[in-house]
C-alpha cells in the first residue's frame, strides 16, 4: 500500500512542474538545432556545400532520428524519462557545439546527423511526459505550451545568431550550444519525482519489453498507421520548407543572411500564438482532429502566400508570421490529437513512431523532393508544388481517422 501510495504521489506530480522542465528541454534543443538553418547560406559558401549536399545532410539527420525516437522512446515507457531526457539534451548539444569547429563539409554533417536525431528523441520523451501528468481538461492547453518551445527556441536562436554571424561568421554561433550541456546536469536533478518509472505491466497487463507489438496490434494498428502517414506527410512538408526559408529569403528576396535569420526569427515569434490557439478552438468549438485538418490546410494556403505576395520586409514578416501560425503551429493539435487516441501507457512509443518516427521520414525524403523541384523550376514554383500538396494529403489522411478521441468522449481509458 506504501508503495502504490509513493507511485502515486510521482505520478500526480504538479502539471505546471512537469510542464516547465519539459519546455526548457525542448526548447534548448530546437534553438541548438535551428542554428544549422540560419546558417545555411555562410556555410554553403564557406565549406563548399550546395543546396543537394545541404538536403542530403538534412535527410540523413532524420534518417537516424527515426532510429533514436523509436529506441528512446520505448526506452522512456520503460525506464521513466529521467534518465533518457537529460542525456538526449546533453548529448545532441555538444555534438552541435563541435560544428563550430568542423574543418570539412563531411565532418559537420556527421556531427549535424548524430546531434539532430538525439534531439528529435527529445520529442517523444517530453510529449509524452506531459501528457501522461496533466488532468484532461487541461492537456490541450498544456502541450500546446509545450509545443511552442520549438518557435521560442527558433526565436530565441535568431536573437544572438543574426547579429554573431553579421559579426564574426557562422563558427562562433554554434558555441553557444557547449552552455546547454550544463543545463542538462541541471534538469537531472530537478526530474528526481520521475526516478521511477511507472510499473507497465502493473498498470495494463503489457508486457514491459513489448510497447511497439501494442501499438501495432489489432486494437490500434489502423490507428497507428493512418496518424503515421498523416505526420509523415505533414513532417515533410515542414522538412521541405523550414531549413530552406533562409536561404530563400536570401536567395528570392535579397535579404542578408541575418536580415533573413531576423523574419525567420521574428515570425515564429507570431507563430507561437498559433499553438495556443489551435488548443483553445479544439477545447471549445471544434474536435481536435478538426482543428488539425484546419490549421493544416490553412497552413498550406499562408504558405503559398509567403512565397508569391509579399514585396517588402514587412510583408515578409507578416506572411511568414501567418504560415508559423498555422503551418507549424499546427504541429501542436497534431500531437495532442496523436496522444489522445493512444491510453497513458503507450503515449510515449505511440509518440515515437507515428509522431517523431513519421516525422523524421518526412524530414529524411522531402528536403530532397524539394531541392530537386527548386533545381528544375525555381524556388517558389518548386516549394508550392511540393510543400502545398502534401500539406493537403496530411490532412486528408486525419479525415480518415476517428473525428473524437477517447478523451474527448470522456472515456477513462485516455484520463
Amino acid at each position: 500500500m506504501a508503495r502504490s501510495s509513493a507511485l502515486n504521489d510521482d505520478l500526480a506530480l504538479v502539471p505546471w512542474a512537469a510542464l516547465a522542465i519539459a519546455f526548457v528541454a525542448w526548447a534548448l534543443a530546437n534553438m541548438d538545432q535551428s542554428l544549422f538553418g540560419y546558417a545555411i547560406p555562410e556555410l554553403m559558401a564557406s565549406l563548399n556545400i550546395n543546396l543537394n549536399r545541404i538536403s542530403f545532410i538534412i535527410s540523413a539527420s532524420f534518417a537516424f532520428g527515426i532510429i533514436a525516437s523509436i529506441s528512446i522512446g520505448v526506452l522512456t515507457d520503460s525506464w521513466g524519462p529521467r534518465v533518457t531526457l537529460p542525456l538526449c539534451l546533453a548529448i545532441s548539444a555538444v555534438l552541435v557545439g563541435f560544428q563550430a569547429f568542423a574543418p570539412s563539409a563531411l565532418i559537420f554533417g556527421a556531427l549535424r546527423v548524430a546531434s539532430a536525431g538525439f534531439s528529435a528523441a527529445l520529442s517523444p520523451i517530453t510529449n509524452a511526459m506531459v501528457a501522461g501528468r496533466a488532468p484532461p481538461r487541461l492537456r490541450a492547453l498544456l502541450l500546446a505550451v509545450l509545443q511552442c518551445g520549438y518557435p521560442f527556441g527558433w526565436f530565441v536562436a535568431s536573437v544572438f545568431a543574426a547579429p554573431i554571424m553579421a559579426r564574426a561568421g557562422w563558427r562562433p554561433v554554434f558555441l553557444v550550444a557547449f552552455a546547454v550541456a550544463p543545463l542538462a546536469v541541471v534538469i537531472y536533478f530537478a526530474m528526481s519525482p520521475f526516478a521511477r518509472p511507472r510499473p507497465l505491466e502493473a498498470q495494463t497487463g503489457v508486457a514491459l519489453s513489448a510497447p511497439l507489438k501494442s501499438v501495432f496490434g489489432r486494437k490500434y494498428r489502423v490507428v497507428t498507421i493512418l496518424s503515421a502517414l498523416a505526420f509523415l506527410f505533414y513532417g515533410g512538408a515542414a522538412g521541405g520548407s523550414i531549413f530552406y526559408m533562409p536561404a530563400f529569403f536570401h536567395v528570392v528576396r535579397g535579404y542578408s543572411p541575418a536580415d533573413a535569420a531576423r523574419i525567420v526569427g521574428a515570425s515564429y515569434g507570431v507563430g507561437m500564438f498559433g499553438y495556443i490557439a489551435a488548443a483553445l478552438v479544439s477545447d471549445r468549438w471544434l474536435t481536435r482532429r478538426d482543428t488539425a485538418v484546419t490549421w493544416v490546410w490553412m497552413g498550406g494556403l499562408a504558405f503559398l502566400a509567403t512565397l508569391w505576395l509579399p514585396r517588402s520586409f514587412t510583408a515578409d514578416v507578416v506572411a511568414f508570421g501567418v504560415t508559423t501560425f498555422f503551418f507549424y503551429g499546427s504541429s501542436a493539435i497534431l500531437i495532442i490529437y496523436l496522444l489522445e487516441l493512444f491510453p497513458p501507457e503507450l503515449r510515449a512509443t505511440a509518440a515515437a513512431v507515428s509522431g517523431s518516427a513519421a516525422i523524421s521520414a518526412g524530414f529524411m525524403t522531402f528536403p530532397v523532393i524539394a531541392v530537386l523541384a527548386v533545381d528544375h523550376v525555381g524556388w517558389a514554383e518548386g516549394l508550392s508544388l511540393v510543400i502545398v500538396p502534401a500539406l493537403f494529403a496530411s490532412g486528408l489522411l486525419l479525415v480518415a481517422l476517428p473525428r473524437r478521441t477517447d478523451a474527448e468522449r470522456g472515456a477513462p481509458a485516455a484520463a
